[in-house]
């Protein structure tokens, strides 16, 4: 047999080679390292209301180059009687990514394979779900609710057995167990139109089953990307990719307001979630614990309006999105207007599905077109003109952040949107045009992983909610903290993953929860933060806890973060994928200051484990690079500090197993400046040394002075180390700037 082979080379920086090896009846394979990692199977096609499988005709491979560098090129065209299909496997000259497009040059009529997004009616590339020889390979694969499963996390364990598929599916990295090497399986275009399906002992990916025309000239592509640096960093190249196509970067997310400072929630969960203050109105009882706060100098910046504020149908969809009388008299938008002047807050706005009776709709006298077929309570608006409107109009009200939530209910129940092949993707494309033509962010809830990866479309998504609803003493409030597999996806593509609301205080009877225990405020409070995204405390206004909240925050609601999200340490998803690693969650982050990194560490073993420097690959392939000091201290109290030097080749970081299921440690590694001298930072955060307190760490003979930010007037409390650690205490001037100085000055 005649086979065509196009390989390619790896450059000098690459620490190995992506290849695919096509033959001439349209076979290939994947490789990685000269090693076979994927087998193909035949593509079929559903058409005229059956499947069809013609042979493909190959062409000769040729060169091109886009964006994303120099490729070769091979064409399999599939052929029937009533439809023509194009194939087309491109190869990127780097040796890190392939990619597979199917371009529907005629179009197919009748092609809904089945009713469901859960099937496919296309299948290339498909691939054997088979186990490679010789190989030991695992998979982290990103599906369900929140991308997350709920908050179970994404699902991790050996390959081929480990997948995510249906309409709820999603990213699959297969990582080899023995080597660093990961390659990442996503689609890569019409991300609202196509799935993954498990199908006869294959994975196809291909336009989902329930669409019933594929227009002529329609196309999808799917993709393979390659690294050498483990699964965090994998990801992070794939997104980083996968941004790159559609042009999209991080300035939007870095620039949003609602990320930098600290909120207010009144979601499902938080106290006054549909439950005033006795004898209040909703927006009085917002007044009032704008007013407590202030009161306890909690500087909350923005409040998150949850469903309880706008016009619902009796399917509890929405009729019109603007304030009730009952919440904010006397109603609409001047009411709104009025709250945010009174309270200088910004808004993160709810909003969940549209109803059919909604008053916006030509088929109920308003003045916009609506998917209403009536079968459904469930819609969603056709046009661009609808959000032009709602944004413009919201946006001069207060509103900073739309947050679209509900929207894996919508895909489930606008049967428009998995009909059609394009409009899932206008719908989500027409929102982010309007928000953006008005200055707005957005934030997605209750996300499938195809809205999420939707989202490089759209440059004004910039928060993403990252597991399901904290409501103590219900079903998901346990495991809400769980989202530091989803921060890897939603990371990855320029998203802030958000945790939700969480208590500070762990009593809070006679809120929306009753008279419940939340044992959970410590963890809900420092992953919050962790995990860059919104940080939003619920409590009743009696009950709010500053010393836990302020633990996020400067004091002035500037939020003292990571520099990037929290998430699952490569060691740990290669335990759960069949290796070594520790056994129970372990998670890392870090701070940058200058070219100094401040890792970070969250825990929660089940036996004790040995962490090594070289395991801190976040970003990064050699791990810790120099001289450094581990610390710790206890997570509720922050007494009890532990300081211990760091051998960046022998040493290790030791990792016990917390006394209770809702404990957690905290680890903190710090490097070593040459003068001997390291910067702990600020004790009582989550995030000890972070880029919006400190400015610059600099040596000085035998000192070290830090550039501090934060309030005028604020007291900064420093500690640094060299033989034992050293208390700097520091009232900054009125400019918010200062220099602390190890030999205990400040000016």
């Amino acid at each position: 047999m005649i086979s065509t082979l196009i390989l390619l080379l790896s450059i000098a920086t690459v620490q190995g080679t992506l290849e695919v090896e096509i033959q001439s009846t349209g076979a290939y394979r994947i490789l990685v390292n000269g090693k076979t990692w994927l087998q193909s199977e035949r593509s079929e096609f559903f058409e005229g209301g059956m499947w069809s499988s013609p042979a493909p005709v190959v062409s000769l491979p040729t060169a091109g180059s886009d964006a994303l560098g120099g490729f070769k090129q091979t064409v399999l065209t599939y052929k029937a009687p009533t439809y023509s299909a194009d194939a087309i496997i491109k190869q990127y000259d780097h040796g890190r990514l392939v990619s597979f497009t199917t371009n529907f040059t005629t179009g197919m009529k009748q092609s809904n394979s089945s009713t469901s997004a859960d099937t496919t009616s296309s299948r290339f590339p498909v691939f054997k779900l088979q186990k490679p020889a010789a190989l030991s390979l695992g998979c982290m694969a990103w599906g369900g609710t929140f991308m997350n499963n709920g908050n179970a996390g994404p699902a991790i364990g050996s390959w081929p057995e480990t997948t995510s598929t249906g309409k709820d599916g999603g990213p699959h990295a297969v990582f080899d167990l023995d080597t660093s090497d990961t390659i990442v399986l996503s689609h890569a275009s019409q991300f609202m139109t196509q799935s993954f399906e498990s199908i006869n002992g294959n994975l196809a990916s291909g336009v989902m089953g329930g669409v019933t025309e594929i227009p002529a000239g329609f196309s999808v592509s799917t993709m393979i990307s390659y690294s050498s640096s483990g699964v965090n960093n994998a990801m992070s190249e794939w997104g980083a990719t996968l941004l790159k196509m559609y042009g999209k970067t991080t300035a939007h997310r870095d620039a949003d307001p609602i990320l930098k400072v600290l909120g207010y929630n009144t979601d499902h969960g938080a106290y006054y979630y549909y439950h005033p203050a006795p004898n209040m109105t909703m927006g009085a009882t917002m007044l009032a614990v704008q007013s407590k706060a202030q009161q306890q100098d909690i500087p909350f910046k923005y409040i998150l309006l949850d469903s309880w504020w706008y016009f619902k149908g009796p399917q509890d969809g929405v009729t019109n999105w603007t304030a009730t009388p009952d919440t904010f008299p006397p109603g609409g938008d001047n009411a709104l207007k009025t709250f945010t002047e009174q309270t200088k807050w910004m808004v993160i706005g709810h909003n969940r599905y549209w109803d059919h009776g909604t008053s916006y709709s030509i088929h109920n006298g308003g003045p916009f077109n609506f998917s209403d077929d009536g079968a459904n309570h469930y819609v969603v608006p056709l046009t661009q003109d609808f959000w032009d409107f709602l944004m413009e109009r919201s946006k001069a009200w207060g509103l900073t952040t739309y947050e679209q939530d509900w929207l894996y209910n919508e895909f489930n129940s606008v049967p428009y949107l998995q009909r059609s092949a394009t409009m899932a993707r206008d719908w989500l494309l027409q929102m982010g045009s309007a928000a953006e033509k008005n200055g707005l962010t957005i934030q997605y809830c209750m996300p499938y992983t195809r809205h999420v990866l939707q989202s490089v479309e759209v440059p004004v998504v910039t928060q993403v909610r990252a597991s399901d609803d904290y409501v103590p003493g219900g079903n998901h409030a346990p495991a809400n903290w769980n989202l530091g597999g989803s921060s890897i996806l939603a990371h990855a593509v320029a998203l802030a993953p958000y945790k939700d609301n969480f208590w500070s205080s762990t009593q809070e009877p006679g809120g929306s929860c009753g008279s419940t225990t939340n044992p959970d405020v410590w963890r809900a409070a420092a992953v919050a933060t962790l995990s860059t995204g919104p940080v939003t405390p619920g409590d009743g206004m009696q009950y709010m806890n500053k010393s836990m909240i302020m633990r996020s925050c400067s004091a002035d609601g500037t939020l003292l973060k990571p520099a990037r999200p929290i998430t699952f340490l490569d060691s740990y998803i290669y335990k759960r994928g069949g290796g070594n690693g520790p056994e129970g969650h372990v998670w890392s982050t870090y701070s940058t200051i200058g070219t100094a990194r401040y890792d970070i560490i969250f825990s929660m073993v089940t036996a004790d484990y040995k962490l090594k420097p070289s395991e801190l690959t976040l970003d990064r392939v050699a791990g810790v690079p120099g001289k450094a000091v581990c610390y710790s201290r206890d997570t509720k109290s922050f007494t009890g500090l532990v300081v211990m030097p760091l051998d960046p080749a022998s040493g290790t970081i030791p990792l016990k197993p917390p006394q209770t299921s809702n404990d957690f440690d905290l680890s903190y590694v710090a490097p070593v400046n040459a003068n001997g001298w390291a910067l702990l930072g600020e004790l009582s955060k989550w995030v000890p040394v972070s880029a919006q307190r400190v400015t610059s760490v600099n040596p000085k003979n035998g000192d070290l002075e830090v550039v501090v930010n934060g309030a005028p007037h604020e007291e900064v409390v420093l500690t640094f180390y060299k033989t034992q650690p050293v208390e700097v205490r520091c009232v900054l001037p009125a400019t918010g700037t200062a220099i602390v100085a190890s030999s205990g000055t400040c000016h």
